[in-house]
């Protein structure tokens, strides 16, 4: 398989997992490059679901080797909590299937406690990943090679300690002792700590031998630092130019893929032009089972909104779509999508004839509803990008690729 990059195209929760996991199977290495546990990906297999957080979607392939890059921050405590997890559902997770940058920045349970306290009015997921980029940003941030040369505690001693002052002094809150903090973290540290390497070396070696790299993006493309819904985004850069970045290698990628849900959805605050607030935006939360994988939040829901993904595409230099939950859709007629903006900044919709269809079984992209067809057509058209895969339902088998001339 070329190389390839995966990443999400919307406000994220597109179904990245999923197409990760489909690709995987011919990869030899996967990569997940930013982000940290407040992404998750579910993955359907034969009816049983995954959930995944840190881990990338790659380790159900039981074969590609996996990596979390540096440009990931790691909670150490919620990724041995993972591996116990994913070992329990029988999946061999061991240090030549899991590799680990000594770059990557920890997230410590202070970092947890201070986003919990301030991360409110930005809607974070309170897991900590904000205050731990900023503590990068800062050159104050303990890495997780330091769990390799066991100067961890101390580090952790210094920065926990400023955080309870800060705490004390501005905020009126009492953290809890560094002593009892350093604690908790010894177990999961002596599980992680075996999974550490230089992975910017491994992964360059993999290239240098002609390995096929599959790059796994977190949350979306306009959740970026940069180009996403600023303030109202994540603390990482979420598009093609983390991946590099965050794991120190150059990679020519022959397929860019967009995931795009077939319509919009976000979780937390911001702005969110093609929101419905009325039955129409409960129906699709219904109907796509919209509550977030990490923390069960419901996800706000919209009509999809082409401009925006005109936005991420220009970000990303997509030369491929794949379309997810196209099955949510079914019975919703007519179906709007946003094409423009007025002068004034009021969203202008198209209106397209729905489809009264179930079509989670469809196997074959010619056997759909003329209107579904059209559905995806008009989407390609109107972006200029190829739809090479769609989805209708959450498991591996139910995607479908579609012939591009």
């Amino acid at each position: 398989m070329p190389n390839t990059i995966v990443l999400g195209s919307q406000w994220g929760d597109e179904g990245k997992g999923k197409i990760v996991d489909g690709l995987a199977a011919n990869a030899d290495v996967v990569v997940r490059f930013q982000g940290g546990a407040n992404a998750g990906h579910t993955v359907v297999v034969e009816g049983k679901k995954y959930v995944l957080h840190l881990i990338p979607s790659g380790i159900l392939s039981k074969t590609a080797v996996n990596i979390i890059g540096n440009g990931c921050v790691v909670d150490v405590i919620e990724l041995a909590a993972e591996l116990e997890y994913v070992a329990k559902e029988g999946l061999e997770v061991t240090p030549q299937r899991l590799r680990v940058s000594g770059g990557a920045h920890m997230v410590t349970p202070f970092h947890r406690l201070f986003d919990q306290m301030l991360g409110a009015h930005i809607g974070t997921t309170g897991r900590g990943i904000g205050p731990a980029y900023r503590d990068k940003a800062r050159r104050v941030g303990v890495r997780l090679e330091s769990l390799v040369d066991d100067t961890w505690r101390d580090k952790v001693k210094t920065l926990g300690e400023e955080y309870r002052h800060l705490a004390r002094c501005v905020y009126d809150q009492e953290f809890p002792p560094v002593e009892e903090i350093i604690a908790q973290m010894e177990p999961a540290v002596a599980v992680v700590k075996e999974f550490v390497g230089d992975t910017q070396a491994e992964l360059f070696e993999a290239l240098q031998a002609g390995k096929s790299i599959l790059f796994e993006g977190a949350q979306g493309t306009l959740l970026d630092i940069d180009h996403g819904t600023y303030p109202f985004v994540t603390s990482s850069s979420t598009t093609i130019g983390g991946a590099y970045t965050g794991s120190g290698v150059f990679v020519d990628f022959d397929h860019r893929i967009a995931v795009v849900k077939a319509y919009t959805t976000r979780v937390g605050n911001g702005p969110f032009p093609t929101e419905l607030t009325d039955e129409m935006g409960a129906l699709l939360q219904k109907k796509g089972h919209e509550f977030g994988a990490t923390t069960g939040r419901p996800r706000r829901c919209g009509w999809l909104d082409l401009p925006l993904l005109a936005r991420s595409a220009m970000a990303n230099g997509f030369n491929e779509i794949a379309l997810t939950k196209l099955d949510c859709l079914s019975g919703i007629d007519p179906i709007k999508v946003a094409v423009g903006r007025t002068p004034s900044g009021e969203i202008e919709y198209v209106e397209l004839p729905g489809w009264s269809e179930n079509i989670e079984s469809v196997q074959k992209v010619g056997d759909l509803p003329e209107a579904c067809k059209d559905y995806v057509q008009f989407i390609e058209d109107q972006l200029g990008i190829p739809v090479r895969w769609v989805s209708v339902g959450p498991d591996r088998a139910q995607t479908m690729t579609r012939e591009i001339p």
